[in-house]
Order: structure tokens, then sequence, then C-alpha cells
């Protein structure tokens, strides 16, 4: 090789070097000064469950199958890290006079998105506008009426059918007439943000009505808190409606049927802490609720319980009238600090539906009746590590005997966790 070619080599590398470190400058200037204009928060947990179930189901069952079948046959054997999460909160500059947050959050459950466990998915986005008598929240959040205050449950979607709570797009607005005393209004989503659809292709979100939700609510300290915990007490409800469509003579029908539910939800510290220490500390918690329709449009959470699929059609001919059973129930919690950061807490839930004696012959799978038993302890060794034990008992009956499977199921499901706080 000629010098001639050498140094037209080296101008050449020279003069990629170059573009390179002009590419690369700018870029390096800037992740140095990559900051928000904002107050930004990072949290979350990293969090391990471990567990063993008398039926072959998952980690979060929704109904126990039914005696005699194969899944009642086998046992399940399950370990994730799914249930990890972490989030951004936003402290923002102040509106109108009121005081401005967000708050974003995401864990790899993916059971709303249509992925498998590790998918990630959306479990809040959501902003808040504080005044001093007033708070407007929009975006997707916890719903703002009929949930339990505290459920101490150790899975994420253990119990929703009770009304655990659910996470829903919505606007609500409350206002507090006196430091105790308060009320809210608002829309939510006809059906939860979940699934393919995301609302779209719905009985629920096609009706054209949004849920209409509202409650009253008295929050206070008087009998001291535990923790953030205080004493409270609310009634509220939710209405909607669902435009269930067949076809008729090759035209597009519908019947219109009302989607409604109402619950009084309470909070009480029976013993309250003493100067910050929570030990010896006793908190009762819950709720009930009564309504129609609900199940189909998942206010009791996504597809729970799954063989419930809210109205049918009357006899189960196509085009009579839709129908669709009431249904009540109730969440129930006791919590008790053996010492600040070690505490006990035992859990009930009933639901009822009522079906007609000529639905449960027609609607054989669909379920009846639903309670579930829980007991746990928690121990939080210190601000970043968590550890939890629990046991649960999930008893289900349905309409009917089918196929010679029994009308009845019972899960146990013993579980671990443990938890990374940040």
């Amino acid at each position: 090789m000629t010098k001639h070619h050498l140094k037209e080599g080296g101008v050449k590398n020279l003069m990629l070097i170059m573009l390179a470190l002009f590419l690369v400058v700018p870029v390096l200037s800037n992740a140095a000064g990559v900051s928000s204009r904002y107050d930004v928060t990072f949290g979350g947990f990293i969090k391990y469950d471990l567990g063993y179930s008398t039926q072959n189901i998952h980690a979060d069952p929704t109904t126990s199958f039914r005696d005699r079948s194969f899944n009642d046959e086998y046992s399940n054997t399950f370990a994730t890290g799914a249930e990890t999460r972490f989030n951004f909160l936003i402290k923002g500059p102040d509106l109108w006079g009121a005081k401005t947050r967000a708050f974003i959050e995401g864990d790899f459950r993916g059971t709303t998105t249509g992925n498998a466990y590790g998918g990630f998915q959306l479990r809040h986005a959501f902003m808040i506008l504080n005044w001093q008598n007033a708070e407007l929240m929009i975006g997707q959040n916890w719903q703002q009426w009929g949930m339990t205050y505290y459920p101490a449950m150790i899975g994420i979607g253990e119990m929703p059918q009770y009304m655990k709570g659910i996470r829903t797009p919505q606007v609500a607005y409350r206002y507090f007439f006196t430091k105790e005393f308060n009320a809210m209004a608002g829309i939510t989503s006809a059906t939860t943000w979940s699934g393919a659809t995301r609302g779209y292709n719905d009985d629920y979100a096609r009706s054209g009505w949004p849920g209409l939700m509202g409650e009253i609510a008295y929050w206070s300290d008087r009998c001291g808190k535990i923790g953030p915990n205080n004493m409270k007490f609310a009634v509220g409800g939710v209405y909607g409606k669902e435009s269930k469509t067949f076809t008729k003579n090759g035209e597009f029908e519908d019947d219109t049927i009302d989607a409604w539910l109402t619950a009084f939800r309470y909070s009480i510290p029976i013993v309250p802490e003493k100067q910050g220490n929570k030990a010896m500390a006793l908190f009762l918690n819950g709720n009930f609720f009564y309504g129609q329709n609900v199940a189909g449009n998942n206010w009791f959470g996504p597809g729970n319980p799954s063989p419930s699929n809210g109205s049918y059609w009357r006899n189960n001919v196509v085009g009579s009238d839709a129908v669709a059973p009431s249904v009540y129930g109730l969440y129930a919690q006791a919590s008790f600090w053996l010492t600040n950061n070690l505490w006990i807490n035992g859990i009930y839930g009933h639901l009822n539906y009522n079906y007609s004696s000529r639905a449960r012959e027609l609607n054989p799978n669909l379920v009846q009746n639903m309670q579930t038993y829980a007991a746990n302890i928690l121990w939080d060794v210190n601000q970043a590590i968590r550890f939890g034990f629990q046991w649960m008992r999930m008893y289900t009956r349905y309409n009917a005997e089918y196929q010679g499977l029994g009308k009845t199921g019972i899960l146990d499901q013993y579980r671990a966790a443990a938890w990374y706080f940040f």
C-alpha cells in the first residue's frame, strides 16, 4: 500500500471519528441535562409470590371448580414476580387556586391487556386538583365509592368479586362541606378499561350511557387512627345502562336494561394507635352492596366472577326480554397489630345472585353463591422489606349440576410473599 493510500485512509478515519463526535456530543449534553420541570418522585416495589392450590388453578382464582371435575382432582403450585410495580408521583404548578399533582403506575400482571403474566399494564394514570374545600380527580384510578378503604389481601388479584375495588377511567368531584362531611359526584367508564376491546363493541358502552356515580361520606379523627386509616362511613352507588343487541329480519334491534349498584362502606379504628405506635391496635373495615346487572360490566373486577355474565335473554330466547338477577354481598375485614410492624388479618367475602328457578335450570354454569374466608399475617421487617403468609378458602355454588359434575366446589390456597419497597 502506498503512502498516498495510507494518507487517504487516515483522512477518512479522521472524518468518521469527527462525525461520530458531532453526533454523540449533543446526546451526552442532553442526557446530562435531563430533568422534569416539576417535582417527580419515583417509587414502587419488587414482589415475589409462592403458593399452593388444592385445585388446578392459578394465583388469582375468581371461582372454585366443581366437585369431580378434572381441575378439582388435581392441585397446583405457582410462583410469580409479576405483581412487581413502579410509579411516578408528580407535583406541578398551581392552577385556578388549586394545588396540582398526578400519579402514574403500572405492573407486570398483563391481565387487563390480553397479555400473559410478565406483560406490562397500566394500573393508575390520573391528575388531581386540590382546593381548600374541594378536589377534582381525572383519569384512571380506584373507584371513588363502595370499595373497602383498606383491603389487606396478600395477592393483588384476590377477592375483587366482593367489591374490594376496581380501577376505572373516571372524573370525580368531591366537595368538603366541613372537615368531616363530604360528597362526591362524577362519571365513570361503563366498563372497566380491560380486555382487547377497551370499551368498544361492548353492550354497556354501546348504550350511550356512561356510569353515573356519587357518594355521601363522613370522615373523622374523633376515634383516632391507625396509620393513615381513620373512621369513615359512606353511602354511594353507580348507575348505567346496557343495550343488549340482536338481529331480527335482517335488522339490528336491542333491549335496554338498567345496570346499577349501591354500597355502604366503613372504616373503624376500634383501638387506635398510641403516639404513632400501632401495637395492640384493632381495625374493622368493609362494605355491603346490592344491585343488578353488574357482573357483565365488571364492577367487581375484570371478568369476576368469570362464569356470571350479567344479563341474559328470558328463557334463553334471543330477542325476548333481557333480564338480570339482582345481586348482594359484602366484604369484611378485621386487622389486629401484635406489634407496630406485625399484624394479622381475618377476611370474609359473600356474594349471592338471585336467579329464578327457571333461570337456574337454563343456566347451570352460572354462579349462584360464593363465599371466601382468608387469614394472613404481615411483617414489616424494616422500611424496605415485608413478608406475608396467607390461607384462603373459596366456596362456590353453581345454579345446578352439570354433566355429572357437582353443584359446588371448594378451593384452599396457601400463599407466601416477599416485597422490597423502594
